[in-house]
């Protein structure tokens, strides 16, 4: 604007208080004084630049109202650079004090490697500003609450509190606060194995997944991709041989028979047996139905019922009801047999004095279904085929399952029957006699 066309004196508001702008002439030279009151003095300034002047004055006017006085002391090039701050904020209502602390503080969080701008914009990319402010414990609840609601298996549901309530316990804030880092700090703290540490990883990126799903996390949003799976230290596969599990199944209580059966001679994990229903056991068309809401990977699939399966689930065959009467499977493994503190060691005693057969016979975790796993790809040679019937992928079945057998132990093992164990009973008792 022309100086020319302002009047003067000019008068800067800001609020009640008033500072004036003189212009004044000096040897046909144009100078301005700022006048302005404080403490009870008339106070004046001197500029040779009129913008210097109006920027002092606006400085100065701002500062009356806010009774800061001892601001009024600042440099022409920082009064201007305090007037321009102050008008840029105005739009958008916020304080120069809060804008400046906002800024350190965004600062300090990039760790001075970004721009404010840059992390702004980022932020804006993936539609953070667009996300509900969720709380990650009311997260949690309310996947829980979901999966209940929806029927997921208890199984599954009893997974979810154990890893998710102690996620909940951990991080009391923002669900999209919790960095990488922060997991991955987390998940190496466990007082777990490592495979626990991994089964926490996997049922936490499950959790996040859901975030997703339900809007409260970006899409891109990478959950625990990022943090690094723990190592596990290899385990040995153990399997039994087709004389041990003859004796799990002529020593068995009689509702246990199925469970030992099914987990032998058709893989089914335990937790898929105590599931199982009778209605999804088609003995006459010869296969067993693992229903998707079932199956420990929620994919529908049929496996075959072996001649010799047939024979040990006709005698307890019924129209409905559980395979399995028992809720908790673990329990019952201790009463398997009649002899409770010594295991198998009736099937021992009858055995004779074969040194193979004077052993105990002692209940090994998963073994059923690894030697199901076993037997199998001896039997059919076809790995791909085996994988379908338990539920894997062929990948798993040579890194965790598989444990190299002859032909002829397969035989041995889906050629175990009512008739041969009982039969192998009479020959020792006949053996012993003699």
């Amino acid at each position: 604007m022309s100086k020319k066309r302002m009047d003067f004196p000019m008068e800067v508001k800001q609020g009640s208080v008033t500072v004036k702008i003189y212009r004044v002439e000096n040897k046909g030279r144009d100078s301005f004084t700022v006048s302005y009151h404080a403490d009870g003095k008339r106070n004046l300034k001197m500029f040779a630049s009129f913008d210097d002047a109006l920027a002092d004055a606006k400085s100065k006017a701002n500062a009356l109202a806010r009774g800061e006085l001892d601001a009024l002391h600042l440099r022409a090039v920082d009064a201007r650079a305090y007037v321009n701050a102050v008008a840029l904020l105005d739009p958008i209502g916020v304080p120069l004090e809060l804008a400046v602390k906002d800024y350190v503080e965004a600062w300090k969080a990039l760790g001075g490697k970004a721009s404010l701008l840059e992390a702004a914009k980022e932020f804006k990319r993936r539609h953070m500003h667009e996300l509900p402010d969720k709380m990650l414990p009311d997260a949690v609840d309310e996947m829980l609450k979901i999966k209940e609601t929806d029927g997921t298996s208890d199984a599954y549901q009893k997974v979810l509190k154990v890893y998710l309530k102690q996620l909940k316990e951990k991080f009391h804030c923002q669900l999209r606060a919790v960095t990488t880092g922060q997991l991955s700090d987390y998940f190496r703290d466990l007082d777990v194995s490592p495979r626990s540490k991994n089964n926490a990883r996997a049922t936490v990126g499950a959790f996040f997944t859901f975030c997703k799903e339900r809007g409260w996390l970006a899409g891109d949003h990478e959950g625990v991709s990022m943090v690094q799976k723990f190592k596990e230290r290899p385990t040995d596969i153990t399997i039994y041989s087709p004389w041990e599990v003859a004796q799990f199944l002529r020593f068995a209580r009689t509702e246990l028979v199925p469970f030992v059966a099914i987990g032998a001679f058709a893989g089914l994990r335990t937790v898929e047996i105590g599931r199982l229903d009778w209605t999804e056991v088609h003995l006459k068309e010869r296969f067993i139905e693992i229903k998707a809401s079932k199956a420990k990977t929620a994919s529908r699939r049929l496996v075959p019922i072996s001649d010799n399966l047939a024979k040990w689930l006709k005698p307890h065959v019924q129209e409905h009801g559980r395979v399995l009467p028992f809720d908790n499977i673990a329990k019952q493994i201790g009463w398997l047999v009649e002899d409770t503190n010594d295991g198998l060691k009736a099937a021992a005693k009858e055995a004779g004095k074969d040194p193979e057969k004077t052993r105990l016979v002692k209940w090994k975790k998963n073994a059923l279904r690894h030697s199901f796993i076993s037997y199998r790809v001896a039997e059919t040679q076809d790995v791909a085929q085996v994988a379908l019937e338990a539920g894997n992928s062929p990948q798993i079945i040579f890194e965790h399952y598989r444990e190299l057998v002859r032909l002829k132990d397969a035989q041995a093992w889906f050629g175990i029957t009512p008739d041969s164990v009982a039969g192998a009973v009479e020959t020792t008792k006949a053996a012993m006699a003699a």
